[in-house]
Parts: structure tokens; C-alpha cells; sequence
């Protein structure tokens, strides 16, 4: 990341703009954001990962006029929140107009998703959102305020020391190429995206279809439609998939594979990822109940006796999770979990969900690594390593589907395998 950013900055120093975007792992480490390689290790955060700090002086290095910088990952709002140095620091030395998205608070978790992160997909959509006239930085703001409105879990975090009328293009038609590539490349089964053009808001599976009667367009949805023998051969389908495919792989003198599937979502690591990306999508059913609800904690009387007036002034606040399958599928979940033969290696597991709508089927994918806690035990969450979800039709071919999770996992056997012996060879 530091290689690429040196590269684009040409050594003069002569720039009227730079726009600087990243999107994936973020770690708080003492009081340093880090952005995090695919190899971060929070014990060499500045080797394996590149601090605000450092990027900051790398752009300050380069002078722009106008310097963008947009940070979606967990805990990115935190440099700015807490007084730290990315912005004193850039503003001090002679920015004139300086302006940061960050795509969470301090104490908050960046919502992934397939193939683009949520707050991604809000940003790149917002940016397309006008057909006409010129595009400002402050109109992808306040489309991003808009879009996360009362989301409790993640609220962007803005800075803006300018002049307010930073653009991004001084003519919006000039993104209508991108806008179709937005459509064509990402489109994760989303609806289009909305513009000042009405024809654009049509659900993409109805779109081109003509003027339809209210039966013929019923009709139409009720053959895209879910049923349980449509849920129970897409599971298989995807499960057997993926199984089929590691099998292929050469990984037994490493690891003793075991599989498990459930009727329900019964593990753990993939729970809360489940409940934060169901329960913001928008389901017209409820095959599958996904709630997250924050409530007061009641205080035991005496508590209240001990802290008197303060205490109610002082509401601790819980979370409550609930996730369950309201139907009935046999195979709603499948877990891979690879035990090691050599105790200088960790367990892996794979946790695949299907959880089922009338309109499409919700795929979540979840790779941990999980530490000895005991001679014969393993830590239960673990240290994730991918974490993504997809939204399918209930006709779509599952073979390519069933290649990346296959080819994911894979990689992250083959990278702590190659960590390990490394380790082991500089011991």
C-alpha cells in the first residue's frame, strides 16, 4: 500500500487534487489506526499493515490543493474523533481543503458485503445518484447521512475543512458510463440505483418487460419465487459444491477435515454477521427472523438505592440478538472444521449459511482460525479470515459460487501453513 501510494505521487509535489480510497480491515492499535494487509499481524502493525499517520505524511508530502481521503473500515472515524494526528497534522502544514469519510465511529464494526462493503456501495451509489449538474463531495455527504440514518451500528464519520463546494465531476453526465458499470459489475442483486430518471428504479427482474396487468406481473414474481424443494436443492447444491471441490485438495497430512450441518443457525462465528446484514436488508417475509435491538438494562433495586439521583442519568444500554429459521430446511448450515495433526499449526473452520427468502436465498461465508486454549481444545470464536455474504436467485448457477468459497478457503490453509513454517524456520 505504501509502494503504491509513493508510486502515484509523482516527486514534484505539484497536485491539484488527491483522492485517496481504501476499503477493508481496519485495527486501533494504541492510539493508531491501521490499515490492514492481507497478512496483518497486530504484533508488527507497522511492517504488516500501514498507520494513518504514515499515509498522512505521505500525502502531506505531495501537497494538493484538495486532498480526499475516504477510509471504510472498522473504526475508521477514531483517528479524528480522538484528537489524533491525521487531520491537525495535514492541516497545519498547508492544505487548504481537506476532506475524510470514514465509513464508522471509534467503537464500531464497517458492515462487509459481496462483493462491495456497505458503506462502498452507499459511496459509489451516491456518487451516481444525480443525472445532471455538477456533483459535490458535500452531495455524497449528505446521501451518506441520509442512507444510515438511525443505523445504531454504523454511523459515518465526517470531516470537512474547505471550502464546501469541493467537486468530484463539474458535469454528472460524464458518470454515465460508470453508472452502467456500477449496474453490470456489482449489481449483488440489488436494485438499481436510484436517480432523477423514474425508468431506473424498476426492479431489475422486471425491467424491459413492458406495461404488465397487476396478474401477469404477480405471476411473473410468483415463478421467481423460493419453494422448499427450490431452498433444499440450492443448498445441496452449493454445500456438496464446496465439499466435492476441497476434496480435490491435498490437505490430509496437515489437517483432519470433519463436516457438520444443521437444520438451524446454530454456530457461533457467524451469528452476529448474520443478524446485522439480515436485519437492514429488505425482506418481505420472515422465513428467517434477524433482530438486533438495543434496550435499557433495568438496574436492580438496590443499585439504584447506592447511586441515587445519578442513576438515572447513567442507562447502561444491551444488545439482543435473535436469529432463527422460521421454515423448515434440512440443510441450513454446514461447518468444515479442519483439526490440525501438529500442534505447531491452529484449527480452521468453514461455516457456509442458507438463509432463505421468497425472493432470493442469503449465502454467508465465514472462515475463523481458532487458537489452543487447552491441550485438546481450541478457542471458540477464533481470528477471522474472510467474512462475506451474497445475495442469490433461486436459479442461478451455484458452480462459480461454489469455486470462490473453495478457492478462499484453500488460500487461507495454504497462507498458515506457509506462516507457520516460516515461523518455525526463523525460531
Amino acid at each position: 500500500m505504501r509502494e503504491a501510494v509513493r508510486n502515484a505521487l509523482s516527486p514534484n509535489g505539484q497536485h491539484d487534487e488527491v483522492f485517496f480510497y481504501f476499503s477493508g480491515h481496519g485495527s486501533y492499535i494504541g492510539a493508531e489506526l491501521y490499515l490492514c494487509g492481507k497478512t496483518f499481524d497486530g504484533h508488527r502493525p507497522n511492517e504488516t499493515g500501514v498507520s494513518h499517520s504514515d499515509l498522512s505524511d505521505l500525502f502531506r508530502a505531495s501537497g494538493p490543493e484538495v486532498f480526499i481521503s475516504v477510509i471504510d473500515a472498522c473504526f475508521s472515524g477514531a483517528p479524528l474523533i480522538k484528537g489524533a494526528p491525521p487531520v491537525p497534522l495535514v492541516t497545519k502544514d498547508g492544505f487548504r481543503n481537506v476532506l475524510q469519510f470514514s465509513s464508522s465511529l471509534d467503537n464500531q464494526t464497517s458492515l462487509g458485503g459481496e462483493s462491495l462493503s456497505a458503506f462502498t456501495r452507499a459511496f459509489l451509489e451516491a456518487s451516481v445518484r444525480k443525472t445532471t449538474g455538477v456533483v459535490y463531495y458535500t452531495d455524497i455527504k449528505n446521501a451518506l447521512r441520509d442512507d444510515f440514518i438511525g443505523n445504531e451500528d454504523q454511523t459515518p464519520f465526517f470531516v470537512n475543512q474547505g471550502t464546501g463546494r469541493e467537486v468530484l465531476v463539474d458535469d454528472a453526465r460524464r458518470l454515465v458510463k460508470f453508472r452502467e458499470i456500477l449496474k453490470s459489475r456489482w449489481p449483488n442483486g440489488e436494485e438499481n440505483i436510484n436517480s432523477e430518471d423514474e425508468s431506473d428504479e424498476v426492479d431489475g427482474d422486471l425491467a424491459g418487460i413492458g406495461a404488465q396487468t397487476p396478474a401477469q406481473l404477480l405471476h411473473l414474481a410468483e415463478q421467481q419465487m423460493g419453494s422448499p424443494e427450490k431452498a433444499s436443492e440450492f443448498a445441496s447444491k452449493l454445500f456438496d459444491g464446496v465439499l466435492e471441490k476441497f476434496d480435490q485438495c491435498e490437505f490430509s497430512e496437515f489437517f483432519e477435515a470433519v463436516t457438520a450441518e444443521h437444520s438451524d443457525f446454530e454456530e457461533p462465528t457467524a451469528r452476529e454477521f448474520m443478524i446485522r446484514v439480515l436485519s437492514r436488508e429488505d425482506r418481505h417475509d420472515n422465513l428467517v427472523t434477524a433482530e438486533a435491538k438495543r434496550k435499557r438494562k433495568k438496574k436492580l433495586p438496590w443499585e439504584t438505592a447506592m447511586m441515587g439521583l445519578m442513576a438515572s442519568f447513567n442507562d447502561d444500554w444491551e444488545e439482543h440478538f435473535t436469529l432463527h429459521l422460521n421454515c423448515t430446511l434440512e440443510r441450513a448450515q454446514l461447518k468444515l472444521t479442519l483439526s490440525p495433526k501438529f500442534r505447531s499449526l491452529q484449527q480452521l473452520q468453514l461455516v457456509l449459511s442458507c438463509a432463505p427468502s421468497l425472493n432470493q436465498c442469503y449465502v454467508f461465508e465465514v472462515v475463523t482460525q481458532h487458537p489452543y486454549t487447552d491441550w485438546e481444545a481450541y478457542d471458540i470464536e477464533g481470528k477471522e479470515i474472510v467474512r462475506r455474504w451474497y445475495k442469490m436467485n433461486w436459479g442461478d448457477d451455484l458452480e462459480f459460487l461454489a469455486t470462490k468459497i473453495c478457492d478462499a478457503l484453500v488460500k487461507g490453509i495454504s497462507d498458515h501453513i506457509h506462516e507457520t513454517t516460516k515461523r518455525l524456520e526463523g525460531s
